[in-house]
């Protein structure tokens, strides 16, 4: 019998905790989409520690939500990171995304990704450096 009752309350803990996890990322959600940012931020980072407990459609807006949200707040190295996971996490189909959500990731991941990936700034000319001068500097910049 004592087993039983253990089992019940195992059962009510774990079902209660995914339906607050659910309230929360509604609410996360609901505040991102009026545009009340900092509020998105207060929700989303309290559930990032629940993230890897997710099942994977719920990851997915997890992460996007927190990437659009540091984005719409000017934050873009944690907007970068976290759409970048988002992207990972829905996969080719997008999964838990919405079709307008996963073109508004695309488009953004394509501003926030730097070009070039090089501590040296661009070259005007669009030419490749001189091997003679990398190697005349020592390779510091």
């Amino acid at each position: 019998m004592r087993a039983t009752a253990s089992t019940a309350l195992l059962v009510l803990a774990f079902g209660g905790g995914c339906a607050a996890l659910s309230d929360d990322m509604r609410r996360a959600e609901t505040s991102y989409e009026t545009a009340r940012y900092e509020d998105a931020l207060v929700w989303l980072t309290d559930l990032e520690d629940d993230a890897p407990s997710m099942d994977l459609e719920m990851r997915a807006r997890f992460y996007y939500l927190r990437g659009m949200t540091e984005y719409r707040l000017g934050h873009r190295a944690y907007a970068l990171h976290y759409l970048a996971v988002a992207r990972e996490v829905a996969g080719d189909g997008g999964a838990g995304l919405r079709p307008e959500w996963r073109q508004i990731m695309d488009r953004t991941l394509e501003e926030l990704t730097p070009r070039g990936m090089s501590y040296r700034p661009p070259d005007p000319s669009g030419g490749e450096e001189p091997a003679a001068e990398e190697a005349t500097s020592g390779g510091e910049a």
